[in-house]
């Protein structure tokens, strides 16, 4: 049986065409996509930042499907030292889009040579310690990092000038979850209707990853109580179970995290 993180990732978009919501920086980045294309060059480093589920992690699939190139997946936390980025930017080829998450986490001696790798496609590797350390240069293969962050005020100025793109994600709109919902519904086999897809869309805090969990666990309750099928009163039932409160705003405190269900 496939897990909650299989369904997340077979629910994802694979092409900006594909992608919902986001429409001026889907289209901002369909320009930054094509005009690299057309001058057979590597796009600029991307920076996405917004809350988490808005679809950063897509849509960094999505830049290196259009690239038609591979995408590395690191994150912040996990480049400790300069040694373990120095040993990810020597594997990749030419035009590959390097993803990191939480990227204002990273720490600061890799951030550092993150600032060269980025500008000149080049790090300096220091082998030895004290007087007799010798910094030997890497070249490293001409690569798009693509970076997100969900506190863009944590990130570091010197970092922030490197990227030539940035895009803010913001909530999405009751109409684009409900496409979203329709989308999940068609992939997962889900009857859902249309008053039920509205009402899940509007507990969702603007959020396609929060929608597409309620979802699921809709369809859970639909299986056991209403022979599978959606309906806006088997929707309210089903998140009443799950104690998703109707009438919560996108920042309302009572509308409980959706990790667990």
């Amino acid at each position: 049986m496939p897990s909650d993180s299989d369904i997340e990732t077979s629910l994802r978009p694979t092409s900006l065409d594909d992608f919902i919501g986001q429409p001026r920086v889907r289209e901002q980045l369909q320009r930054v996509l094509r005009g690299a294309k057309l001058r057979g060059g590597t796009p600029e480093h991307i920076l996405l930042s917004g809350p988490p589920g808005r679809g950063k992690t897509s849509l960094a699939m999505i830049i290196a499907a259009e690239l038609g190139t591979s995408l590395r997946l690191t994150s912040g936390p996990a480049l400790e030292r300069a040694g373990d980025l120095a040993a990810m930017l020597s594997n990749l080829a030419e035009g590959d889009v390097l993803f990191i998450d939480e990227i204002h986490r990273i720490a600061r001696p890799a951030e550092e040579m993150l600032y060269l790798a980025m500008e000149d496609f080049r790090v300096d590797v220091v082998v030895g310690k004290g007087p007799g350390a010798t910094s030997i240069p890497l070249e490293v293969a001409p690569f798009t990092l693509v970076g997100a962050t969900t506190r863009s005020g944590a990130l570091t100025g010197p970092l922030r000038d490197r990227f030539g793109f940035t895009a803010h994600m913001d909530f999405y709109e009751p109409p684009e979850l409900q496409r979203i919902l329709h989308r999940s519904a068609s992939i997962l086999g889900i009857a859902l209707r249309d008053d039920a897809a509205a009402e899940i869309a509007g507990r969702s805090r603007g959020t396609p990853r929060i929608a597409n969990r309620l979802l699921r666990r809709v369809r859970d309750y639909a299986d056991v109580r209403a022979d599978g099928v959606v309906t806006r009163a088997v929707a309210q039932a089903a998140l009443e179970v799950y104690d998703v409160d109707p009438s919560a705003e996108l920042d309302a405190g009572r509308v409980p995290e959706l990790s667990e269900l």
